[in-house]
């Protein structure tokens, strides 16, 4: 028998060790579903569909981004699709049935526009890594609170426009985990994290200015927050756009791999 269970910020302890054991079983898929909760339940829902003590599959909604709601659906959770917020921005990351990836198209283009991607989940590990050191006049080093104007600077030039106290955040949460390339004391490439937990973390972030790109910048940032994560112990994990050759060529380099393929949909109402 399939239980639909909508879990809110009342998260009870049963349901709560539900989630947990599968995190720490398959930490690639339910990693945001976990942290979401567990960290940012003010801005979540989950609506999971749970048969005896097994989670096969869920719908993840995280209204915590300033532009849109970010939406996961995994697995068997055709019902779950009847919760998706149609009246907002989405940016939505499926890897379910085909059945219910056609539902979900058909109804994203009947009341709004939509832009479809595809999207590889990469994940490397202490045994495949192969860090990249970059030598020549760049620095690589962790950012920390002196970079605080540039890293405001450098996002704004990304288009991303946040404020400092956002800023103040990143730098200083163990939340995030940024490292820079710097040349000349200025900064010109970033990468870090936007997930953290004992077992995994979550790489993203990673912006090189146009006049510097092509010279290895990116690579090296995303190497060292890799490098920082595997030795905390973690493994680690990013999400690339299936077209994007040169970064999926990079990653591979460093030792990550495809583990599966998403439907990213951006989703406009």
């Amino acid at each position: 028998m399939n239980l639909m269970i909508r879990v809110t910020d009342k998260l009870d302890m049963d349901l709560l060790a539900l989630i947990r054991r599968h995190y720490l079983n398959d930490p690639i898929t339910f990693a945001y579903v976990f942290y979401d909760i567990m960290y940012y339940p003010e801005f979540t829902e989950v609506y999971l569909n749970v048969v005896g003590n097994d989670i096969i599959g869920f719908t993840l909604i995280y209204r915590g981004f300033r532009n849109y709601t970010a939406t996961h659906v995994f697995g068997n959770i055709e019902e779950g699709v009847d919760y998706i917020p149609w009246d907002s921005q989405l940016i939505l990351h499926i890897n379910t049935e085909p059945r219910i990836v056609e539902r979900i198209i058909r109804i994203a283009s009947r009341k709004g526009q939509v832009e479809i991607r595809g999207s590889l989940t990469m994940v490397c590990d202490k045994s495949s890594f192969k860090a990249f050191n970059l030598g020549g006049d760049y620095v690589i080093r962790r950012l920390a609170i002196n970079d605080l104007d540039q890293f405001i600077e450098i996002k704004s030039l990304q288009g991303v426009k946040i404020s400092k106290a956002e800023a103040i955040a990143r730098l200083l949460s163990p939340h995030w985990h940024y490292y820079g390339a710097f040349l000349n004391n200025e900064l010109v490439s970033m990468a870090g994290t936007y997930l953290k937990l004992p077992e995994i973390w979550v790489v993203g972030d990673v912006f090189t200015l146009p006049q510097h790109r092509n010279k290895g910048l990116a690579k090296a940032v995303t190497s060292a927050v890799t490098n920082d994560s595997l030795l905390s112990g973690a493994m680690t994990m990013l999400h690339v756009f299936e077209g994007n050759s040169p970064a999926i060529k990079a990653y591979k380099r460093l030792g990550y791999r495809v583990i599966q393929t998403l439907l990213w949909i951006n989703y406009k109402s």
